[in-house]
């Protein structure tokens, strides 16, 4: 039998929200007994969202919501039969600035992984309970990689869900 699959995935623009993606699968990586797929949604194949047994999904925030892309990615989703229900699901975003949207954000997309029959799994911190955000064109955080704070969040979150995912196994 082969391990638990963690689909990570996510759109970037300016390689910000990729670089929690990275930390994301660094903090899967740490947990033995899953295998994870990180790549860009435009990259994604329906049978890849088929086969695995959670989804972390990342995005910008784009207008106090996910972007174009991603709600296009979860759109494509297959609905029929919810084959989706019972995987895990967690999300991570990044945002130009405070209050601009990360945690409307996140439950933007939790709202619709929760349509599919997703159960949502929160980061490891009080303060990535919905899951992992950061800032990135804002104070101290803006002109710079994305802050070691903020990737500590990605990869305690993709810890997190590497456990969980071997703690519930619907598959």
């Amino acid at each position: 039998q082969s391990p638990p699959t963690i689909l990570i995935t996510y759109h970037s623009e300016s390689g910000k929200t990729q670089a929690m993606a990275e930390a994301v699968a660094k903090g899967v990586a740490e947990v033995q007994g899953v295998v994870y797929i990180l790549k860009p949604v435009s990259q994604v194949t329906k049978e890849e969202i088929l086969k695995v047994s959670a989804i972390i999904l990342g995005s910008p925030v784009y207008n106090a919501n996910m972007t174009p892309q991603v709600q296009e990615f979860i759109n494509s989703w297959p609905f029929e039969g919810r084959p989706l229900k019972d995987k895990i699901g967690a999300v991570f975003v990044t945002g130009g600035g405070f209050s601009i949207g990360e945690e409307a954000t996140m439950f933007a997309i939790i709202r619709s992984m929760m349509i599919h029959g997703l159960i949502i799994v929160g980061g490891d911190d009080l303060e990535a309970a919905f899951g992992a955000s950061a800032i990135t064109g804002e104070g101290d955080f803006a002109n710079k990689e994305v802050q070691e704070i903020f990737l500590k969040k990605a990869k305690g979150l993709g810890q997190r869900v590497g456990e969980m995912t071997l703690k519930y196994k619907p598959y």
